[in-house]
């Protein structure tokens, strides 16, 4: 079982950052128009077209047109920054083993991840490794002005699939893990994502997920005051369209990235966490309905449903996600970003045993066991319910870096 549900933790990642790679900040403060009713793609002689255009109207023209698009035959997993930064993290934890610290995890970044493979905080973050600057303060906002977007967040599933059960474990990892590239709202990202991961493996209501992954964060914080609105709209009956505005009117103009403070542009931590929400509360438990709704939210329309499917697919484990989505993800992901670590093809079942194995390290060290009667094998995990941070923290900019 626990194999099952990490695989399908692995696999919703890959469908859903496949699913929606062609929309990734196309739509930004708007809603995307269509559904996808399967894989398609901008027509390559159409991608210069939309970066020549002058306004974002223009460029909607172009991207709008049903005439510019065509299917997309996917041959396995797609090479993106959703899964190959938690691949080298993964790496990391395997080289040092569970007590590896965030020093440990920077250096094997350093080393193997090239300077133009990450963007926002995670290019902040390396920068500052370069210039010997290591976490914490990495991710200190003294230090990077990206400290509140969204790049942990969508690296922070690895950290739900090693904790089955145990908020309070991911949280830690979390601390550790978020504060190379973030801090505040980007680091509570993580948290609230690996915390919705540990409960998706013994609850399949997307209302109580959420709920448990607001609990791992901190109640004080920006990013629980949304999470909160998510839910409080949800609670009254809305349409997903209707808590999308509403989220519009009140948090779209709150992104502190260089890029997107005083633009349509959002790369925040929180407000995409919210369409991850709004695409688990809406979606119902649903794959696709799930996947759809959180790409629909426009921004970051990749990342947010590959976290929102990567969720409900450890809900519904590998062997529950309907073979029309796993199909073209073959057995493997694609390679071209750390080939001095992985090969070319990364066999996704060799990820899912390195994954289980660093997981059943963490049960034990916190207070689990692997029982064996009969010749089956059982994981006992103690239960744990979240506890937010003790502190709060906001990420304030008195200088310019």
């Amino acid at each position: 079982m626990y194999l099952d549900k990490v695989d399908g933790g692995w696999l919703g990642q890959m469908i859903g950052v496949a699913f929606g790679d062609q929309t990734e900040f196309k739509w930004i403060g708007r809603i995307i128009p269509f559904d996808f009713m399967d894989y398609m793609k901008l027509r390559d002689d159409v991608h210069q077209l939309y970066r020549d255009a002058k306004t974002v109207e223009e460029k909607l023209l172009v991207i709008e047109d049903p005439k510019n698009w065509e299917m997309q035959e996917l041959d396995g997993a797609l090479d993106q920054d959703d899964t190959y930064i938690e691949l080298m993290l993964l790496h990391g934890i395997k080289t040092h083993g569970i007590e590896v610290t965030s020093k440990d995890l920077a250096e094997i970044w350093l080393k193997y991840m090239d300077y133009d493979r990450v963007w926002h905080a995670n290019k902040a973050a390396h920068s500052n490794f370069m210039k010997g600057i290591w976490p914490p303060q990495s991710g200190w906002p003294e230090y990077n002005r990206h400290a509140n977007d969204i790049d942990f967040q969508i690296e922070a599933d690895l950290f739900g699939l090693i904790c089955p059960g145990l908020p309070r474990e991911s949280n830690k990892w979390c601390e550790e893990v978020g504060h190379m590239m973030n801090y505040g709202d980007g680091v509570y990202g993580g948290m609230f994502v690996a915390g919705m991961y540990t409960a998706a493996f013994f609850e399949n209501d997307p209302v109580e997920i959420v709920q448990w992954g607001l609990n791992c964060i901190h109640p004080e914080s920006d990013y629980a005051k949304l999470l909160r609105d998510v839910i409080s709209l949800y609670e009254q009956d809305k349409s997903w369209q209707e808590a999308w505005q509403m989220l519009e009117v009140r948090w779209g103009n709150t992104d502190t990235c260089p890029d997107g403070r005083g633009n349509l542009f959002n790369i925040d931590a929180k407000m995409n966490g919210g369409y991850i929400a709004m695409g688990l509360l809406w979606g119902e438990g649903d794959l696709w309905k799930t996947m759809n709704i959180a790409m629909r939210c426009g921004q970051d329309s990749d990342c947010n449903p590959s976290n929102a499917a990567g969720i409900i697919g450890c809900v519904l484990g590998a062997s529950g996600i309907p073979e029309k989505w796993k199909a073209p993800m073959k057995d493997f992901i694609h390679n071209r970003s750390m080939r001095e670590i992985y090969p070319e093809r990364i066999k996704r079942a060799e990820i899912v045993r390195k994954t289980a194995d660093i997981g059943r390290k963490v049960i034990e060290a916190a207070g689990g066991e692997l029982v064996e009667k009969g010749g089956k094998k059982t994981l006992r995990i103690p239960y744990q319910e979240p506890h937010p941070p003790l502190e709060l923290e906001i990420a304030n900019w008195h200088i310019d870096l």
